[in-house]
């Protein structure tokens, strides 16, 4: 295997990184979002996007750097908030709640537009990707396009929740 990061801010939380693990052919098995300043830790272990296309512009990191905030044993579910990756699970073996919905900053603008067909309409309302001169990358996480073009990435991050729980909430009525 392979481990890269990449580091971006995230507006009111200081800096974040991602680990990616891959394996030879630079595809991506799965990754872990972290912020030092507020403990908050993503874990997602079958990612939308499958390949890093340009691994030569991240960081490399080490088996040991993606482990301590991906440990043996933990599922993709056991995500933290408020706490050290060690500190995760404390006695009880639980992790604390989950502090993101669907999305998070450390999720690539492709994987947020394959959550929902219209995700695209809220990209644009935000002047993000929406101009004919600077079309923003879908390999670019949330966080990175919100810092690169001044967006609260909370506001564009409930935005695009509102719009999943308003398709779950019709779904929901339709099935009644």
């Amino acid at each position: 295997m392979k481990y890269y990061k990449s580091s971006q801010p995230m507006p009111g939380k200081g800096l974040g990184y991602t680990y990616y693990e891959c394996d030879e052919g630079h595809n991506v098995q799965r990754y872990v979002t972290f912020i030092p300043a507020t403990g908050e830790t993503k874990r997602v272990s079958n990612p939308v996007v499958k390949k890093l296309y340009h691994p030569e512009s991240l960081m490399n990191a080490t088996d040991e750097e993606f482990r301590r905030h991906w440990p043996d044993g933990v599922e993709e579910g056991a995500n933290t908030h408020g706490v050290s990756a060690s500190e995760a699970g404390g006695a009880s073996g639980q992790a604390a709640a989950d502090p993101w919905g669907y999305i998070h900053p450390g999720m690539t603008v492709a994987e947020a537009m394959g959550l929902h067909p219209r995700a695209g309409e809220v990209f644009a309302a935000f002047n993000l990707g929406a101009c004919g001169y600077c079309g923003i990358s879908g390999y670019e996480t949330i966080g990175q396009v919100c810092a690169a073009y001044g967006v609260d990435v909370n506001t564009l991050i409930e935005v695009l929740e509102e719009l999943i729980a308003q398709e779950e909430a019709g779904q929901s009525e339709a099935n009644q």
